[in-house]
Order: C-alpha cells, then sequence, then structure tokens
C-alpha cells in the first residue's frame, strides 16, 4: 500500500503508527501542505491512501481510495464529482479536536460572565475598577445547538459545572448523556428563548448552514451569550452583530465566522463584548497525536474491509 502523508505536524512515531494501522505492508512517502497543485497530482498518482488536504478538483481527477481529512469540516468536498466518484471513502477527523474546542467554550463562556475582556483591558491603564454584576454559569440554562461529538463534550462540561442543558439535535430520541431535554431542529426557536447561553455546535453542510437564523437570534432572550465553535455559515452574522450592539445580548464568543478571515471591517472586532479567535479552538499541544489515533483507527477498518468509522457522506445528506 502507497500512503501519502501531507500533514507537516506529522512526525515519524505517527507514520509509524499508521504503517501499523495498515498491518505493516505501507510504503509511506512524504508531501508538503504547501506543495503546488501538480507536485500533489503528481504524489497523488502513486498513492492509494492519503492523509492531508488536496484540492477538490485533484482529488476527484485522482485514484485515490482512502482520503484521511486531517479537519472536522468537509464542506469543500461536498461536489457532485466526489459524490459520484466509485471507489473513493473519504473520512473525517470528527472527534480529535472535540476536546479542545469544548475547552475553548467553557473558558469564552466564563471569560464573558465574569467579565475578564473588559479587566484585561484596564490593566494597561492600571485601573483598579469593580465592574460588579458579575455572572455565574452554576444554575443558568445553556442550549447546545448540535449533538454530536462535540455538542456533546460541550454539554458534559457545562453539566459538571452545574449548568442545566438543553439539547437539538436531529434525531432527539438518541441518548444524550448530561442533557436535560433533547429537542428536534423543528423546535430550535423555543429551545433557545429559554436559555441564558447559547452554543452553536453544528458540523457544515447545506443541511445547516444558516440554521441559526435571524429568527432565532431574535428568540434569544435578553441578556443571554451566544457562541459559535461549530461552522461560521451556521449563524447568521448580521442578525447577531444587530442584536449585540443594540445591547440585547450580553455578548458573544466565536471561532468561527461567515467569511474567514474575519474581514477587518467587521463590527465585531471593536466590540467589548464579544471574544474573537481565530478557528484555532480544537488545537492543543498534542493535537497531532489525537488526529494521528482517529486516522489509524479508520485506516485500520479500510484494510480490513470494514466501513472506517469516520466515513462521510459526500452528497451532503449525512450533515
Amino acid at each position: 500500500m502507497r500512503l501519502l502523508v501531507a500533514v507537516d505536524a506529522f512526525g515519524d512515531e505517527h507514520i509509524g503508527a499508521l504503517c501499523d494501522a495498515a498491518g505493516g505492508r505501507a510504503v509511506c512517502d512524504r508531501l508538503s501542505q504547501d506543495a503546488s497543485a501538480e507536485e500533489y497530482r503528481r504524489a497523488m498518482a502513486a498513492a492509494e491512501v492519503m492523509v492531508g488536504w488536496p484540492e477538490p478538483d485533484v482529488l476527484a481527477a485522482s485514484s485515490l481510495e482512502l482520503l484521511l481529512l486531517p479537519s472536522a469540516g468537509y464542506e469543500e468536498y461536498l461536489i457532485p464529482e466526489l459524490a459520484t466518484k466509485k471507489g473513493l471513502v473519504v473520512c473525517n477527523a470528527g472527534g480529535a479536536y472535540s476536546e479542545g474546542v469544548a475547552e475553548h467554550c467553557l473558558a469564552m463562556m466564563l471569560a464573558l460572565v465574569r467579565r475578564l475582556p473588559r479587566y484585561i483591558g484596564a490593566m494597561p491603564e492600571r485601573s483598579w475598577q469593580h465592574l460588579h454584576r458579575h455572572g455565574q454559569l452554576l444554575g443558568s440554562t445553556v442550549c447546545v445547538i448540535g449533538l454530536g461529538t462535540l455538542g456533546s463534550a460541550i454539554a458534559r462540561r457545562c453539566a459538571a459545572l452545574g449548568m442545566r442543558v438543553v439539547g437539538v439535535r436531529r434525531n432527539p430520541d438518541r441518548p444524550s448523556p448530561n442533557v436535560s431535554e433533547v429537542v428536534g431542529p423543528e423546535n430550535l426557536v423555543h429551545a433557545v428563548a429559554g436559555a441564558d447561553h447559547v452554543v452553536g455546535a453544528l458540523p457544515g453542510g447545506a443541511a445547516t448552514a444558516g440554521l441559526i437564523s435571524r429568527d432565532v437570534i431574535a428568540a434569544m432572550k435578553p441578556g443571554a451569550y451566544f457562541y459559535n465553535v461549530g461552522r461560521g455559515a451556521s449563524a447568521d452574522e448580521e442578525a447577531l452583530i444587530e442584536r449585540l450592539a443594540g445591547g440585547s445580548l450580553a455578548g458573544a464568543g466565536l471561532d468561527v465566522f461567515a467569511i474567514e478571515p474575519l474581514p477587518d471591517d467587521s463590527p465585531l472586532w471593536s466590540m467589548e463584548n464579544v471574544i474573537v479567535t481565530p478557528h484555532m479552538a480544537g488545537y492543543t499541544d498534542d493535537y497531532a497525536d489525537e488526529l494521528c489515533k482517529v486516522f489509524a483507527a479508520n485506516l485500520a477498518a479500510h484494510v480490513a474491509g470494514e466501513p472506517p468509522p469516520n466515513a462521510i457522506d459526500l452528497s451532503g445528506a449525512a450533515t
């Protein structure tokens, strides 16, 4: 088996683990993430399995059997040419980043209710001023929109802090530990209306684009906080900015945006009740190790002739 690895963060130990997952019969080639499209084409022509982010059109023209994407998101690969391509399985890295993103989300929640951005901003002036009106998470209600691996990790942490957790998922009958109430998307407006904190933890794709709509954002109660650590396209950013600017929402913690990088003229940059981070919530010191574990499990399943656990539906129907 020819294995092509185009992830610069992977070291020899990661390559060894992937070769072991392939039953010790893999020959590995390396490629820089920043290689040209032509270099990708040449390297992929000799490979059966790849770890990396090839351009969708390059992937469509290749003979790869298995692509292991080092990201949870895969929206750019939801194209007809790949949806109808025979003999190709694409897996994302769902789960590898979830714990880091969940901690990042909780960090933003705690920072906003304790008004830490204001205190940090006052440090250069050595201002010793109590802002008062500090909130707390204990006893509050959080609505987590999307209860996949990420949303479940957030729910677990919120429940541990004494929060009541309401969840929104496509199939509300599925078991959801740490969640007091689960509703379907048709009840999304009602679910956010009673929440002190609303968290977007949705995957990408057509099924979730704009799901956190203007009507949903309008339904959030005055004084509520909103966080998006899923996909920027899932939320109506313009409606969110309007409610934040009008003062009816207490704040927002955002790691994903409709356009990335976030444009320089976005009002979100200058709002004192908003935390902006550059789509980095999932990165931890050991993220490459976590990625490798996910890839090894999927590669081992592929070699055994079994469906890889992270295989995605390229038609977008499963999003």
